[in-house]
Parts: C-alpha cells; structure tokens; sequence
C-alpha cells in the first residue's frame, strides 16, 4: 500500500519556503516549531528524498525540494478549490473570490459594474488586486488569485478564458493640434508625432503599438526621430495630452467612464479598422471556480 503525503505536511513545506523560518512558519500554520519541524521529516520519510538542506547556515530548500514545492502547492490549491466548490454548490456566486484586474481596466469597469454585481449577488465575498499582466497570471498560476481579467492578445495558453468584450482605441490630440479637425485619423499621419505610452509592461501599450504597426506605420522613434514619452498611469498621458506634449491611442471603456472629460482632447477614430483590444478572464483550467467566473463573466460583458 502507498503512503501518502498529508495536506498538513504539504502545508508546512509550503509555509516553511515562504516564511524562511522553522519559527516563523510554526506560527503561521499554529504549531509548535517540533511539530512542524517533525511533519517536514516524516514528509521526507515518506518521499525518500532530503527537501531541507540542514547543513546550510541559512535556510535553504535542496533542488528537489524546491520542485517539490511547487507540486505541493498545486495540491494545496487544488484541495482549495474543491472545498470552496463543496461550500457555495447550490449558491451562484457565493463566497470568496479572488480578482486580479489589469490597470487599464479596473478603475473604468469595476466601478460601474460592482454595485449591481453586490445587488444580484450579496454573499458573494470579492477580493481584488491591481497588477500588471504578467503578475496576475502568475498568482492565478499559483492560486493567490482565482481569475484575472486581462487584455487580449497576450500569451494565455495554458489558462482557460472567457470574453467580456472587445474595447476600441481612439486617437487622442491636443484640441489645438492641426490634425484634431479630421474626421479620422491614419496612423501614418501620427508616425513624426510624439507618442505618449505607458511604462513597458503594460499591455495596452503593446496593443496601441501593434494597432499602428498593422497599417505598416512608420518605424517610430530609431527612423523618424520621434519623440516617445512614458508615463505611469492613463490618468497622467490624458493629462500630458492635454498640454500639447504629444498624442496617444485611448482605450474607449476610460473615456465612457470620463477619463478625458473637461479636458483640452479632441478624440478621433483611427482610418484603419479594426482597432481594439479584447477583454477577457482568464482562469486555471478545471478549476472548480469556474461557474462563477462564467457567472461574473456575463455581469461584466453588461459594462463594456
């Protein structure tokens, strides 16, 4: 008969790497320090390998061990969601859930949409995090987070995903600039302007550079000696927008919730269509969470 690791065990490893510390880890999973330190041997015991490298002065997972871990935190997650799945199964959107939210996203959808989502919904427990793409999909890689709603085309392979919608670009100029007159506006009229992006990182920036490059527009800042400005949140671009340092592509959903109203912008489309961005929640596959985020998926798409 194989014997098996215990989810306790799996739990004191788990805590032991991220706390760096027998004492410190004792206490976070409310032990003793010999309880735990035993529950780490009888694991090793149990998989005939050393996970601890006890020689060191400093603590220190061996190579296995550090693969180990990874696994068993997989098992820990999964044991996660099959008690959460138990608990809120005859409930739609009931207890916690974990949302991770890209910048360019979150603070135009998530005010607008909560409010009826906790109407319709009222025991449903949501937790969010701001973040970056690449962030977000490692938490919900490894289960800090349940879903994250991103912005499509990134590399999602190995998670499921959902649409909510698509969100279109408008250009956006200052309103005494000489092209803020057209109808619309053809990237190659923007290739000597000076294009005020997000810090890189951030996908939407990536997304407003491949709406341009589609049309073959010109090779920005090596060729045509343009001037390329960086600035940390879309609040402050519409702002340097505004006072004439330069041009930028803004995704629509901000501008519905009023990113640029009252100031000095003239939004206009781009010639060339289609230029936009999918929103979608992305997800582990066979996640026992995943009804409610389909459930949280449809509320959303109400917004967009």
């Amino acid at each position: 008969m194989t014997i098996r690791p215990t989810l306790r065990q799996l739990q004191y490893l788990s805590a032991l790497a991220e706390k760096q510390s027998f004492r410190e880890a004792a206490a976070a999973c409310l032990v003793s320090q010999s309880t735990l330190s035993a529950g780490i041997r009888q694991l090793e015991e149990i998989l005939q390998v050393t996970l601890v490298d006890r020689e060191c002065d400093h603590f220190r997972l061996t190579v296995l061990g550090g693969e180990i871990l990874e696994r068993a935190r997989c098992l820990l997650r999964d044991a996660d969601d099959l008690v959460a799945a138990a608990q809120r199964h005859d409930k739609p959107l009931a207890g916690r859930l974990r949302l991770g939210v890209i910048p360019s996203i979150g603070p135009f959808l998530l005010p607008r949409a909560l409010p009826s989502l906790r109407q319709s919904f009222p025991e449903l427990k949501l937790y969010l995090r701001e973040a970056l793409s690449r962030q977000l999909l490692d938490d919900v890689r490894a289960g800090r987070l349940d879903a994250a709603v991103v912005a499509l085309p990134y590399p999602i392979d190995d998670f499921a995903c959902q649409t909510i919608g698509n969100d279109g670009f408008r250009v956006a100029l200052p309103l005494e600039h000489p092209l803020a007159n057209k109808e619309a506006i053809s990237s190659e009229a923007l290739k000597n302007e000076a294009l005020i992006l997000l810090e890189d990182g951030h996908c939407i920036r990536d997304h407003i550079l491949s709406c341009l490059d589609l049309v073959k527009a010109a090779r920005r800042s090596r060729e045509s000696g343009a001037e390329h400005i960086e600035a940390t949140s879309l609040i402050t671009i519409v702002q340097m927008v505004a006072n004439g340092l330069g041009v930028t592509l803004l995704p629509e959903i901000a501008l519905r919730a009023g990113l640029a109203d009252g100031l000095d912008i003239a939004l206009l489309p781009l010639v060339e269509q289609p230029a936009e961005r999918e929103l979608a929640i992305i997800w582990r596959k066979n996640s026992a969470f995943e009804p409610n985020i389909r459930l949280l998926t449809g509320h959303l798409a109400n917004f967009v």
